[in-house]
């Protein structure tokens, strides 16, 4: 195996490693219909502090749930936004349903689009992958200022429950970006 075949394995397994971590330890009221959160893993210098052109990893976990009694929802499609500073770097991980993953604009945002299919009452449903800082088109590793970032415009989970169509917006996920020590 090359070193990019071993890389990529190595990847693929720390990707399901944290998914079950997180699936086993994850607690959230039943009352957030879709909830996501990223973890960061790593920076460039190892100090775990988000600096200015620096290489930054996340475990990204969306997690959506029928938090009523009865009635399934059906038809759920969860859509995402991440920040044009990001890049996807393994394999989506998902307990059901299908992803759809399109780059748009001259940024090459990426627009997520989970097709979850029906979701029981009670029963939740967790998409995970790891992002990363990407290359800008000049060639420079975002990000290239100090400030405020947006990782994620907040994922829109929309479903069908008893003949109606329903929505539900979690938040946005921000980042501070420093000028390196």
């Amino acid at each position: 195996m090359n070193g990019e075949t071993m890389k990529h394995k190595r990847l693929l397994w720390t990707v399901l490693l944290l998914s079950v971590v997180c699936l086993m330890t994850q607690v959230t009221p039943l009352a957030y219909a879709c909830y996501k959160e990223a973890v960061l893993l790593s920076t460039e210098d190892g100090d775990m502090r988000i600096e200015v052109g620096e290489n930054v990893v996340w475990l990204m976990h969306i997690r959506v749930s029928n938090w009523r009694s009865s009635g399934d929802y059906t038809d759920v499609v969860v859509s995402d936004r991440l920040g044009a500073e990001l890049e996807i770097d393994s394999p989506f991980n998902m307990t059901q349903g299908n992803i759809e993953a399109r780059l748009t604009g001259k940024s090459l945002k990426i627009h997520l689009f989970w097709h979850v299919g029906t979701l029981a009452p009670g029963e939740e449903a967790h998409l995970f992958f790891i992002a990363s800082t990407d290359l800008n088109p000049a060639g420079k590793q975002e990000y290239t200022s100090p400030g405020c970032y947006e990782l994620n415009s907040g994922p829109t989970m929309k479903y069908m429950w008893q003949g109606h169509q329903h929505s539900y917006e979690a938040h946005s996920l921000w980042v501070a970006v420093h000028t390196p020590d």
